[in-house]
């Protein structure tokens, strides 16, 4: 029976445009995951309390999902990535840092938490590790098993364990004005007439041409009790 309600769901997501490989078994039973159109999950374990996942984003399968909760649009998410690992799952201040000291016992340990937020047209590579409450910034390259500590800047290519900054993507300007642009706003049809390989003549295009309105994106909220779109 279970295996028929994972199988209908599936399907139900995909015909809306978008794909959850795993189906709401995927999911724990506390988690909600809103998303937009054309988001792809692979076989991803969502831990997550609530998600929020910007359209066309795709996650690759073997990625966990923990503290964290939002993801741009336009996002790549390799395999065996970790997003939003924990950092306090056990004390370290007391006696022991093992649970027998808060289970069946009077003590309760309160772990603290941060969420993660990642922005829009982030690249993470394969295995790569972002601790919980980190912010990436819109445009950010995370190489492979990279591990997250800080914050992570706007359009900064950042590698190593931990990761430091590399370079920059564009000149600060550039930045600025892609900032600035919030193209990811855009309908995707127009974004393809666009020079998307020359971010000087992109930007040159935005402001020479007529103002467009923004892509208007239906919004599908998944939990394990089922599916709804908003």
């Amino acid at each position: 029976m279970q295996f028929l309600k994972n199988l209908y769901w599936k399907r139900w997501i995909k015909k809306r445009g978008a794909k959850l490989a795993g189906g709401l078994e995927s999911m724990s039973k506390r988690s909600e995951l809103i998303i937009e159109d054309c988001v792809e999950l692979g076989h991803v374990e969502l831990r997550a309390r609530h998600v929020e996942i910007g359209a066309h984003t795709y996650i690759r399968s073997g990625t966990h999902l923990s503290l964290v909760s939002s993801i741009g649009r336009f996002c790549s998410i390799a395999s065996d990535v970790f997003i939003g690992q924990e950092k306090y799952t056990h004390p370290s201040d007391w006696v022991s840092s093992h649970p027998f000291q808060y289970t069946d016992a009077p003590l309760i340990y309160n772990a603290r938490t941060d969420m993660t937020e990642i922005g829009h047209d982030v690249w993470i590579g394969h295995s790569a590790m972002i601790m919980e409450g980190v912010t990436v910034g819109t445009g950010a390259i995370i190489a492979t098993r990279a591990v997250v500590t800080q914050d992570v800047p706007p359009y900064a290519i950042v590698a190593g364990f931990p990761a430091k900054i590399i370079r920059y993507r564009h000149s600060p300007d550039i930045i600025e004005r892609l900032l600035a642009s919030e193209w990811w706003e855009r309908d995707i049809a127009e974004l393809k007439t666009l020079p998307m390989d020359r971010p000087e003549a992109f930007l040159q295009a935005l402001d020479a041409g007529s103002a467009s309105a923004k892509a208007r994106y239906r919004r599908m909220k998944i939990s394990r009790e089922g599916c709804e779109m908003l």
